[in-house]
């Protein structure tokens, strides 16, 4: 197959890349406006890099064609802080997916990864706990508000094939892991001897997916015939924030817990992976796995002078 990842040297796309590393038969093209030596000399021999911002269709064009697979995993990210740069939000959310979209022909299928933070402005006193595909989408800030809108484009186009994934919070390592995602950044606090601190009572749910399993289930549902035209919700558990602060804590128990009295900015939502499951995918990774894995792949991190404890 000839298989195109956007974003091939993001959290995600690095990820996929690993999952394809030993599948040498097939062709696959890693798109990503920045060049990262580390990674781009990483990559497997049957992977070809190139650098292009999947805004421009004239240098995406001979790109996407022929494609059997194009997943779209290049976007602006970090819900919350969404609000502060709205007009890049949905230039690179919105506009660079129907770009993509409108270069793919119905040969290709379009792997789209959404969010779960979709329902992020739910109403706690109705609906909030095991939330489907089939309830009504309630986002809050640009970012959810994006990726809701190219959901609804899609299924506005009939003659095209694509997939819908919502996406848990991501956690856990890939070659090119971020540190803004509330696991891992309770994690490299830890090992860094910095205490954790957990806003209101923590008990407010996310659903969380490990990367690989992020990657795991776009893979297998991009190839998957029943999957045309369906969104996916790509989560592994819901947790309550507090939960993931402990379970990072089991781990480092010099490590002192704290909350603090501070608004959360997005509702309670707990996701049902059900259909998912139901589709044949099985997942690889559980929280406590992944945390063990980024502390083994980081083990060189010491606590710094002013936080070393005892």
């Amino acid at each position: 197959m000839k298989i195109v990842i956007c974003g091939g040297l993001g959290y995600i796309g690095t990820a996929l890349i690993e999952l394809y590393r030993q599948e040498t038969e097939h062709d696959i093209i890693a798109v990503d406006k920045r060049f990262i030596p580390h990674l781009v000399a990483g990559l497997p021999p049957h992977v070809k890099y190139i650098e292009a911002d999947v805004l421009d269709q004239s240098a995406m064009k001979p790109i996407v064609d022929g494609a059997d697979i194009l997943y779209q995993m290049a976007a602006e990210v970090e819900a919350e802080k969404s609000i502060h740069k709205e007009e890049a939000i949905w230039k690179n959310n919105y506009d660079a997916a129907i770009k993509l979209i409108e270069l793919c022909s119905a040969q290709t299928r379009f792997v789209f990864p959404s969010t779960g933070n979709v329902f992020g402005g739910v109403d706690e006193n109705e609906k909030y706990m095991d939330l489907n595909e089939e309830d009504e989408p309630r986002p809050k800030f640009p970012y959810a508000e994006s990726k809701h809108a190219v959901e609804k484009y899609l299924f506005e186009q009939p003659d095209k094939n694509f997939t819908i994934l919502r996406y848990g919070t991501n956690y856990g390592y890939s070659p090119g892991i971020r540190f803004n995602l509330v696991t891992n950044i309770f994690v490299k606090r830890a090992m860094q001897g910095r205490d954790i601190t957990v806003h209101s009572s923590g008990n407010n749910f996310r659903p969380t997916v490990h990367v690989m399993d992020a990657a795991g289930g776009a893979k297998y549902l991009a190839t998957l015939p029943e999957a045309r035209g369906q969104i996916y919700h790509v989560i592994r558990q819901s947790y309550k924030i507090r939960e993931l602060a402990e379970t990072v804590v089991k781990h480092n128990p010099q490590i002192k817990l704290s909350f603090i009295d501070k608004e959360v900015p997005f509702s309670s939502y707990h996701l049902t992976n059900a259909k998912l499951r139901q589709a044949g995918y099985e997942f690889q990774f559980d929280l406590d796995s992944g945390i063990e894995q980024m502390m083994k792949t980081f083990g060189q991190i010491a606590p710094s002078p002013e936080h070393k404890i005892g």
